[in-house]
């Protein structure tokens, strides 16, 4: 069975009850299954009930997804993907300046301190020692730490790692440091195909490198907070596990960090 996930942001109407209708329609010419997915409030109703869908999606700027599954899932989402460019924000390729990308920057500005996101390209790597030493090696590339600290950082993570795997489950793993080397909050983000992680949760197909400055501040520490504790949430770590897209990825992880206490 086919799935395939189109993020968006709501406009700042929110998706009124005569778009959901026209929405309704357009999915009735499939045999795939279309739901809207809140993933700010990870709840989920199918586009067959317009005014349960309102109840998700009335919100200015929201983040959604439309999950399509069935054997027509592709054609649909061809489809139902020119009503969101027409009704809503899609988040698309970086270098693109659409509606949904600016919104994205917008609310990264709302955090309290500047995050640094870092998406090395085409790591080919066989194991998790390799990728823990490419994922550093790009916070060199990036300036987020010195030449001279790369070692240092690195057996920093290592050491983290073997007093216990990171693997939050759902095939996401989190490695993380907090040590004086690093100039400011980062995160490295690598998609892979599944990898022995050394854990009894199995093996993960996404790595969240996650790298912080010491001392933390307090806005730094319950933004991160918050991300931890949505990451242990089924539905969003599989929102963020099948996410391929960088805009898709930092659109969760900031929504998640902007999430009330």
């Amino acid at each position: 069975m086919l799935e395939r996930r189109l993020t968006f942001y709501c406009g700042h109407t929110g998706l009124p009850l005569i778009q959901l209708d026209k929405l309704k329609k357009l999915a009735s010419y499939f045999t795939s299954d279309v739901q809207v997915f809140n993933l700010q409030l990870l709840r989920s109703e199918s586009v067959t009930k317009p005014l349960h869908v309102l109840t998700l999606a009335s919100k200015p700027y929201q983040l959604c997804q439309l999950v399509i599954t069935g054997v027509d899932a592709e054609l649909a989402l061809l489809v139902l993907t020119d009503f969101i460019h027409e009704y809503a924000c899609p988040l698309l390729l970086p270098s693109s300046d659409s509606k949904g990308n600016r919104i994205l920057k917008q609310r990264m500005a709302m955090l309290d301190f500047p995050l640094y996101f870092i998406t090395p390209k085409q790591i080919q790597v066989n194991n998790k020692a390799q990728l823990l030493a490419t994922m550093t090696r790009s916070l060199v590339d990036e300036k987020v730490i010195k030449v001279d600290d790369y070692q240092e950082v690195l057996a920093a993570i290592e050491k983290r790692e073997s007093i216990s795997a990171t693997v939050m489950g759902n095939g996401i793993a989190m490695p993380h440091v907090m040590i004086d080397p690093i100039i400011q909050p980062a995160m490295v983000i690598s998609c892979c195909q599944k990898m022995d992680w050394y854990s009894a949760r199995g093996d993960v197909s996404k790595v969240l490198m996650m790298v912080l400055p010491k001392p933390l501040s307090r806005s730094v520490l319950m933004a991160f907070s918050r991300f931890s504790k949505q990451l242990l949430q089924d539905r969003y770590a599989d929102a963020l596990r099948q996410a391929s897209d960088s805009n898709v990825i930092q659109a969760l992880i900031i929504e998640a960090m902007l999430a009330s206490d």
